[in-house]
């Protein structure tokens, strides 16, 4: 690095720690961003900055961060707009240095791509070995546990990024060990978004790889297994409707109630048939020292638990089937377990998406539950978007009043979640355009139509995983994902070769 101009040698000091921490500390990252902002100061000073290679790109970014900067004007909570400005830093940092400080993308790309794979290796095996530890050690065994560095839902992205560049490279030995780690920690951390980018960068590089002779063959048959696949899934976590007879009388010869038209089930059985709440109320009382109007373990109804327990073991809600209840069952429920399964990572999610849409259908509160709360979510920020008038559909309402408008909103609208677990959009699309108008949003798909890539494979599959993960996350809501994005949109904008041939590692 002697010969290189200290504009340079400051950026690239700044992209390697940028890729190496990206997996493991926002701390790391934004000294990362430091240094390249660093760099571009330097370059300024000297007078040697160039002109950007992708001046839509450049101008889009700058234009998106000066909007939200505007939008300071007309928002009702300042502390928040500047907050959020903070977080968007990277949107200004990255294109003015990445694309206006001169650099050896040819010689440098690959030295930061290939800290950028080992980091995340790295960081998804560490995060594996405290989860087994912490497993074994009888601790803390939810999902986020074995993602303890950053949100596993970033850490999906950048692992599915990691893996197809490997996969385009073809490296394959690495590939594969570096697939069966990301496999395990995106199981484990039980990410829908996660699993769901990883079997998108397997089709896209199946894809790629195989001959052009082949290739129309490889996409219909790629199609249809994904297409089985799906409909296999939805299959088996939608729940069918009840048919059969019932039963009107218990054992004990009181009444059960049945709610037939209801979908939740617990292990395939119906949940809120055959209950007899009288009989497991006193049962219930008799069998433990946890009242029965009482919590358990994890903070939810001992009656709703029992019901489920029960139901997962295929037995009616009455008091005999209390009465008969093993004492491990009884422990099972004080402690808050809802079912004899005893699945984990990602079978686990499953299972909890079957309840989640089972209680959605049935009119149940949403909230908490990942997946159809989004639903709830969503129908939020179209109602924020419809009720504030041609202003407010033009102009945003304001950098840092997009939490407030969502909280009036779930107000407004009667909405089923929880106070809780309201939270927004969760689609960066109806973010960018509830807090900074359509303008904002226009201003947004001009850096992703700016920022395709026309050649390189690695540069299209990183851009795919960052705009599709932005329909069910707010990707550039933490510093993790807005890093990330500005990594794949200026970064890789440099992937300029004949698919991956100037790109390999």
């Amino acid at each position: 690095m002697s010969k290189m101009k200290p504009s340079e040698k400051t950026l690239i000091t700044g992209l390697i720690i940028s890729v190496a921490f990206i997996s493991w500390s926002t701390v790391g990252t934004s000294v990362g961003a430091g240094f390249i902002a660093l760099a571009y100061l330097i370059g300024l000073f000297r007078g040697n900055l160039i002109k950007p290679h992708n001046p839509m790109l450049f101008w889009g970014l700058i234009g998106g961060v000066a909007w939200m900067l505007v939008g300071l004007l007309w928002t009702s909570n300042i502390i928040v707009g500047l907050a959020i400005l903070k977080v968007m830093l990277p949107m200004l940092i990255f294109p003015l240095g990445l694309l206006s400080v001169r650099w050896d993308f040819n010689r440098w790309g690959p030295v930061a791509v290939k800290v950028f794979i080992i980091a995340s290796f790295l960081a998804a095996f560490a995060g594996l070995v405290w989860g087994c530890w912490s497993s074994f050690m009888g601790g803390e065994t939810h999902p986020r546990m074995w993602s303890p560095f950053i949100s596993h839902i970033r850490m999906g992205l950048i692992l599915a990024i990691g893996w197809g560049i490997l996969l385009l490279n073809r490296k394959y030995t690495y590939s594969l060990l570096y697939g069966i780690i990301a496999f395990l920690s995106i199981w484990n951390t039980a990410s829908v978004t996660g699993i769901v980018m990883l079997s998108i960068t397997a089709f896209f590089c199946w894809i790629n790889l195989v001959k052009s002779s082949v290739k129309n063959q490889t996409i219909i048959l790629s199609s249809l297994i994904i297409s089985f696949g799906l409909t296999a899934i939805t299959y088996s976590i939608y729940p069918s409707p009840f048919t059969g007879e019932l039963p009107t009388h218990t054992p004990w010869g009181n009444k059960y109630v049945h709610h037939p038209e209801k979908y939740l089930e617990e292990n395939g059985n119906k949940v809120w048939n055959l209950l007899a709440i009288d009989e497991m109320s006193k049962e219930w009382n008799l069998r433990s020292k946890v009242p029965f109007d009482s919590l358990d373990g994890n903070g939810h109804q001992i009656q709703t638990t029992l019901i489920r327990y029960l139901t997962s073991l295929n037995l009616p809600k009455n008091g005999e089937s209390v009465k008969t209840l093993s004492n491990s069952g009884v422990k099972n429920v004080e402690n808050g377990r809802t079912t004899i399964k005893n699945h984990s990572g990602l079978m686990l999610r499953l299972e909890v998406l079957k309840f989640e849409l089972g209680n959605f259908l049935d009119g149940g509160d949403p909230g908490g539950n990942s997946v159809t709360q989004r639903f709830e979510y969503l129908q939020t920020g179209i109602y924020i978007l419809k009720s504030n008038g041609l202003k407010g559909l033009l102009f945003g309402v304001g950098t840092g009043d997009l939490p407030a408008s969502f909280e009036r909103a779930f107000v407004e609208t009667s909405s089923r979640v929880d106070k809780v677990f309201r939270q927004e959009a969760h689609n960066q699309y109806i973010s960018w355009w509830v807090r900074s108008g359509f303008v904002g949003l226009v201003l947004w798909l001009i850096v992703l139509y700016a920022s395709w890539p026309k050649t390189s494979s690695i540069a299209r599959l990183a851009w795919c995983i960052i705009v599709l993960s932005c329909f069910a996350e707010d990707t550039l809501e933490t510093q993790a994902g807005v890093t990330l994005t500005m990594l794949v949109l200026t970064g890789l904008a440099y992937f300029n070769g004949n698919d991956t041939t100037n790109s390999q590692i």
